[in-house]
């Protein structure tokens, strides 16, 4: 599996999840495993639980990946630890100090940087291509809205005071992610995701589920999140709103 085996780049789409999953599912010339859809804006991006990603164009990161895994859809899941994972090391090799908030959002100075998008494709014989969405906020220092998040948005540029070459976050990107789904396929199971999380945990970060708040202290090997209640008490959480 070779990440940009096929790379398609729009100046303008609606979404590269979209068009990635029809690239996936074209009967005629179906995307091979590890192509990329890029755009320099898209206007219909979207998070997780149908948030919207709004992104200036031409500053950042806008990526679909069409996967088409060896293990079953019940693992997609973990596709979105894995994708966080490779964003951090990117992040990292670029000299940055990226933090890891459960379950896949990619934290700078304590803001987000990177939203991730984990959707399935099913195929007529039975098969399914994984349609994994990365977002890494890059050049942009503008955010509409900023004060009303949990986590407000950042850039690498605002968090360093750099501006980054697009190409070059692109590929170094790239070649963790390969690295870490190559991984993940050989090991068969979660564990050296998990090892790799806790490299950059941010432990006591604020994690919601309902009305509830707690604090971030571990991840388990199933991918569920060891938290601290506001009484003190640890309990595992498996889902959370943000």
């Amino acid at each position: 599996m070779t990440i940009g085996s096929q790379w398609r780049h729009y100046a303008e789409c609606g979404s590269t999840s979209d068009l990635a999953r029809s690239w996936a599912l074209d009967p005629e010339a179906p995307a091979p495993d590890g192509a990329v859809v890029t755009a320099d804006l898209q206007t219909q991006g979207r998070g997780r639980r149908g948030a919207s990603w709004r992104a200036a164009g031409g500053e950042n990161l806008l990526m679909t990946v069409v996967l088409h895994p060896p293990y079953p859809v019940s693992a997609a899941w973990r596709l979105g630890y894995v994708a966080a994972l490779a964003v951090a090391d990117a992040l990292a090799e670029l000299g940055l100090s990226p933090q890891l908030k459960w379950p896949n959002d990619v934290l700078l100075a304590g803001n987000k940087t990177c939203g991730v998008l984990v959707e399935t494709a099913l195929l007529p014989n039975g098969e399914w291509r994984a349609i994994l969405g990365i977002g890494v906020n890059v050049n942009q220092t503008e955010f509409p809205d900023a004060e009303t998040f949990v986590y407000p948005p950042t850039s690498l540029r605002m968090a360093s005071g750099r501006t980054f070459a697009m190409d070059e976050v692109r590929q170094r990107l790239w070649e963790w992610l390969e690295r870490w789904e190559d991984i993940h396929r050989s090991a068969g199971d979660f564990d050296p995701i998990a090892a790799g999380w806790r490299r950059y945990l941010a432990v006591g970060a604020k994690v919601r589920r309902g009305g509830e708040t707690a604090e971030l202290q571990d991840i388990e090997s199933d991918g569920a999140a060891r938290v601290c209640l506001h009484d003190g008490t640890f309990t595992v959480w498996r889902t959370v709103d943000g």
